[in-house]
């Protein structure tokens, strides 16, 4: 896990594009831009540089979220850029429409971006859901933080660790993905500060903490995150007895396993089966409760669309949501909860999220009243 100058040359070459492509827009409008025309012109000249530019960068780093980096970066800075060049040359020959046009795209561009980069990223959403069983006699909290990914441990962190803690969880569950890091020796000194983190919070439950493995947890070295502390690394798939609760943690592999075969626990338990992908969910396991991250709820969700990936088997909409997360009835009969996880994408992603907040799940299981 190292850096790649694949990405450094990346961004340099996509900028060199941008900025010829701008100035042959200037040097253009300058000439031309006394008829309304030249400016649609100008607009479809600059898409056509916008793509050349992302198609360069993205054949020279081939990483999908490479990709998704540079339409971030020609979304969000070099657009508005373009539009205020363009609304400026408009407003001075007159074409006070097309000059408003312009400036409002441009704002629009900014305003979403503050949203998405500095706003979002960080505006945590507490969500509480209650479901009710016949085979608990008493109620329990279960704290779901799932996607912690993070790069670098710091006041974000600590206040989702804190706000599980001050939730006082009967019981908590680590669907995985806790740090992520470009080198070997930033991921060791993340996984240092989170288990110092935990330490420092009494990081516990009377029922149990367990953890699995992410798609970005190192094999066989993501559970030094948890050396020495009250919480259970599950490397491998097994059941574990708690309580009133069966609960059944899954290895990497199993959690992406549409066919996974999952023992159900014994009769009159109430079983919990947890994982890091949501594909399980797709093998209908004889459990009541199936809980997965992964998804981040697409971590960017459009208007009328929801999220446009989810790097998972499970139907789109199965990550889709306004403010919180979907509860689904499989055909097991089970409730399958998708949590949009605390953290985002790391690495060479672009680091936000848009109608789509970072989100902490507490369930509380409650007694079926009998009517």
């Amino acid at each position: 896990m190292q850096f790649r100058h694949e990405h450094l040359l990346a961004i340099i070459t996509f900028w060199i594009i941008i900025l010829l492509t701008v100035a042959a827009i200037r040097f253009y409008l300058q000439k031309h831009g006394q008829k309304a025309g030249n400016y649609v012109f100008a607009f479809l000249l600059y898409t056509a540089g916008l793509l050349s530019a992302v198609v360069s960068g993205f054949s020279l780093a081939r990483e999908g979220f490479e990709l998704i980096n540079l339409l971030a970066m020609a979304v969000f800075l070099a657009s508005p850029v373009f539009l205020l060049l363009a609304q400026a040359i408009a407003r001075r020959n007159n074409f006070k429409i097309i000059a408003n046009c312009f400036c409002l795209m441009a704002l629009l561009a900014v305003a979403i971006g503050i949203d998405a980069f500095l706003i979002e990223p960080q505006w945590l959403e507490i969500t509480h859901v209650v479901l009710q069983s016949d085979k608990i006699t008493k109620p329990i909290k279960i704290a779901v933080l799932s996607d912690l990914q993070t790069d670098h441990v710091g006041d974000y962190e600590a206040s989702a660790v804190k706000a599980v803690m001050a939730e006082k969880p009967d019981l908590i569950l680590l669907p995985g993905d806790y740090i992520q890091c470009i080198t070997d020796e930033e991921q060791g000194k993340g996984h240092a500060d989170l288990n110092k983190l935990l330490r420092e919070t009494k990081f516990s439950a009377p029922l149990g903490a367990y953890a699995v493995q992410g798609n970005v947890d190192m094999n066989e070295v993501w559970p030094t995150i948890f050396a020495d502390l009250p919480i259970t690394a599950i490397e491998q798939t097994r059941t574990i007895e708690s309580g009133e609760l069966s609960i059944t943690g899954l290895s990497f592999a199993d959690s992406f396993n549409t066919q996974a075969s999952i023992p159900p626990s014994r009769e009159g338990r109430y079983h919990i089966v947890f994982g890091h992908g949501p594909d399980f969910a797709l093998a209908s396991p004889k459990a009541d409760l199936l809980v997965a991250g992964h998804t981040h709820g697409g971590q960017v969700q459009l208007p009328l669309f929801g999220p446009p990936i989810t790097l998972s088997k499970v139907p789109r909409t199965w990550a889709q949501g306004t403010k919180e997360m979907h509860p689904i009835v499989t055909p097991a009969g089970s409730t399958l909860i998708l949590s949009r996880g605390v953290g985002m994408e790391r690495r060479f992603a672009p680091r936000l999220r848009f109608l789509c907040r970072p989100q902490l799940i507490f369930i509380r299981l409650e007694a079926k009243t009998v009517k």
